[in-house]
């Protein structure tokens, strides 16, 4: 089996120990980690292939460092919860999760269920757009310009994934909002919009004169070079 790192966001010890313990006896290496404010740097050090998140870790909502997750990475969550209403649920993957298991959970299924994130998160990797001279790694949700990566904030990031991924359209500032900040879009306004799409364009600068990214007035905004696969 190839070698996969899952990363363990668990409060719990004795719980991320089992997990540890299955996922080991599987083939999987893991880590663990115990402080969610944490995470994000280990995501950016680290080449990971999944996540299982805990939605309740003490002062931390999992739910709300999913979304900090998706401003990162596309890597698939796999959350973990003792919660099992509906309304817990589908509150899951609206903030970014893959997939849940519940508290008590069987190894089997957990095992099935960890493979098939794995085989859904393979379908990007090594996939990379290619504009002007800017490189897109969508596995890595990474950018770089003439190789040499570009320092993006999560934000940043997710503009830069929607604007390419929705080349040669335009997308509207309500598209934008709800892909990128927050999924009712009621805590941001057009001029945060604004204020990032132009420290994007700094980042990014010009190809040939031109920049990336084209205001279209009143609707939104467009990835504005040709982009190949």
């Amino acid at each position: 089996m190839e070698e996969c790192r899952i990363l363990i966001v668990e409060d719990d010890e004795p719980v991320a120990r089992g997990l540890t313990d299955i996922l080991s006896g599987s083939g999987y290496q893991t880590e663990w980690c115990a402080q969610p404010e944490k995470v994000l740097e280990i995501l950016k050090k680290q080449r990971l292939e999944l996540i299982i998140l805990d939605v309740n870790l003490g002062e931390e909502n999992g739910y709300d460092l999913c979304k900090k997750i998706r401003g990162l990475s596309d890597i698939p969550v796999l959350f973990l919860t003792a919660y099992k209403s509906e309304m817990d649920v589908v509150r899951g993957f609206k903030v970014g999760g893959d997939d849940y298991i519940t508290k008590p959970f069987r190894m089997q299924e957990l095992i099935v269920r960890v493979q098939a994130l794995l085989r859904r998160g393979k379908r990007f990797d090594g996939l990379r757009l290619f504009c002007g001279e800017l490189t897109y790694d969508i596995g890595k949700h990474q950018v770089y310009r003439n190789q040499s990566a570009l320092e993006l904030t999560p934000i940043e990031l997710q503009l830069v994934q929607n604007l390419l991924m929705g080349w040669p359209y335009t997308l509207s500032r309500d598209k934008l909002f709800y892909e990128v900040w927050d999924k009712d879009a009621s805590f941001v306004d057009e001029n945060t919009l604004r204020v990032n799409i132009s420290r994007l364009r700094d980042k990014l600068g010009t190809f040939q004169g031109d920049d990336y990214i084209e205001t279209v007035r009143g609707i939104g905004y467009r990835w504005a070079i040709h982009v190949q696969k």
